[in-house]
């Protein structure tokens, strides 16, 4: 597991990457939001996060004071629960972002523009 200030591994850093193009998802398409909703378990399977078997996935909504950094999400999702931090709304208008920037994104590739949006979402 990362620390402060530490390079993530390389598996917390596939996890982050799934976990900032999930949110990425539900905030761009209404369709992905709806499913999250519907059955958070089953959208983070889908999405590629790391669901031990028998363990509830707890959907948090509310925005931020701050940023989430990489520990917190990390230490969220393997807690006793695993907790899905996907606020409701973007801390900047993604509609600004062109599809090349969003794949970034998604895609955890790091550009200008696109780091901003990473950090804030996931601090790395």
């Amino acid at each position: 597991m990362t620390t402060a200030g530490q390079t993530p591994e390389p598996a917390d850093a596939e996890f982050l990457n799934k976990y900032t193009a999930m949110m990425v998802s539900v905030w761009k398409d209404e369709n992905e939001e709806r499913k999250l909703l519907a059955d958070p378990r089953q959208f983070a399977v889908d999405a590629g996060l790391p669901v031990a078997e028998g363990k509830a996935v707890r959907l948090e909504r509310g925005q931020v004071d701050g940023l989430f950094t990489a520990e917190q999400l990390l230490s969220d999702w393997n807690g006793t629960e695993h907790v899905l931090h996907v606020p409701e709304a973007p801390l900047i208008d993604i509609s600004e972002l062109d599809e090349r920037e969003l794949e970034s994104v998604a895609g955890g590739v790091a550009e200008s523009k696109v780091n901003i949006i990473v950090a804030c979402v996931v601090n790395v």
